[in-house]
């Protein structure tokens, strides 16, 4: 403290110490005023900033609206014959004449193959001369039992021989008429195995024929999906060329393959023409139900940070909503999807530019842009989704 007052008491200390604190708060001004002036600035240029409107990224969207969409299953399958019958011989004997070619159309009762006649017009020609025979006899026996000569064991006996005798010119009949193999139904010779002057026993095959039409498509539907199947619904079928053939299911097993654990349906399809082969591989799709879907390019499709589907919409406020779609099918003109509101704004262009909550300036799309529900279609079986699935249907890479 003494040496304070001391240092205070001469002159030119007391003066260097008051020159140098004025020099401090002169310093000190300047750094206190221009803080001062920095903070005004900057709030001026923010009042500023605030005061012009923020410029939104502009993008297309389009009003979609739900439509009603028929699910399928999709399954496997091939076409098959309607019928095929294998035409056997029903004598012995050989084969006399073939009047039909193999792979020729044919109408029901059309001679397919005949067998050599042998004796067999002769037996029938006996057996109407013995049936006339034990007619006359019978008749006798008759006129005599009214006259009481005829005793009951001789009329008994009469009885036998006039069955024997019909029933001899019956299989007699039926030997001539069995000559010769017609077709049961209209259709076509698929294989012939025998040629003329083959010996043929009772029971041989003669030929095969097939009812083409309708033709049917056949294949076989897991248990989780047979359920949902009703019989006399329209059903389609691509076959391996491309060609769509629509049809009706008209049969579906009550029960299941014994390996597959699947169930064998049918759907018949018209063949009039013939150009349908049986045997071809086809896709068949069987409707399951109903949804209201909505139809978009499945380059619109993106994924949340969940790893699933979902597409970006605009609410009320045009701002940018991700909601969650569920796929129905995949086709090569857009997708079918569930999960939006029936009637939703899409964004259509500049998705990958805007964020989730983003207010965005939306250009609109003429309505008339909304995918019509398809006719028929084959799509795959349903199956979950899975990430990298999505993320090929969106373009976008895991």
């Amino acid at each position: 403290m003494n040496f304070l007052l001391g240092f205070w008491r001469q002159r030119n200390y007391r003066m260097a110490t008051i020159v140098s604190g004025l020099a401090a708060l002169w310093l000190l001004s300047g750094i206190l005023l221009k803080d001062e002036k920095q903070a005004l600035l900057e709030a001026e240029v923010a009042k500023s900033a605030s005061a012009i409107p923020a410029e939104r990224v502009k993008i297309s969207g389009r009003y979609i609206e739900a439509q009603p969409y028929t699910t399928r299953v999709v399954v496997n399958s091939r076409s098959e014959a309607n019928r095929s019958v294998q035409l056997r011989a029903e004598l012995d004997g050989a084969v006399a004449g073939l009047p039909v070619d193999e792979g020729q159309y044919v109408a029901k009762g059309d001679v397919i193959c005949e067998i050599a006649a042998e004796d067999r017009p002769e037996k029938l020609a006996r057996a109407r001369a013995s049936l006339k025979k034990a007619e006359l006899d019978f008749a006798g026996a008759q006129k005599l039992k009214g006259r009481g000569l005829q005793s009951g064991t001789q009329m008994a006996q009469q009885e036998v021989a006039l069955a024997n005798a019909r029933a001899d010119l019956k299989r007699a009949q039926l030997d001539v008429q069995n000559l010769k193999i017609r077709a049961p139904f209209d259709g076509v010779v698929n294989s012939r195995p025998v040629e003329l002057g083959d010996f043929v026993r009772r029971g041989e095959e003669c030929a095969t024929i097939l009812d083409l039409n309708p033709m049917l498509i056949v294949g076989e539907v897991s248990e989780a999906k047979v359920g949902s199947l009703k019989l006399g619904a329209p059903a389609n079928a691509q076959m391996q060329d491309g060609q769509i053939l629509d049809g009706r299911l008209r049969y579906v097993s009550q029960q299941a393959h014994t390996v597959t654990r699947a169930y064998r349906v049918e759907v018949a399809v018209a063949n009039d023409d013939g150009a349908l082969r049986s045997g071809i591989s086809a896709r068949m799709a069987l409707p399951t139900g109903e949804v209201l879907a909505h139809r978009i390019n499945s380059s619109l499709l993106t994924l949340d940070d969940a790893g699933l589907l979902a597409v970006k919409v605009l609410d009320q406020d045009k701002r940018v909503v991700l909601r969650n779609v569920q796929l129905v099918s995949d086709e090569s003109d857009g997708v079918w999807v569930t999960g939006l509101s029936p009637r939703a704004l899409l964004v259509t262009v500049g998705q990958e530019y805007v964020s989730v909550g983003e207010q965005v300036d939306v250009e609109l799309e003429e309505t008339g842009g909304d995918l019509p529900a398809p006719l028929s279609a084959v799509e795959p079986e349903s199956e979950p989704v899975s990430v990298k699935q999505a993320a090929q249907a969106s373009g976008e890479s895991l």
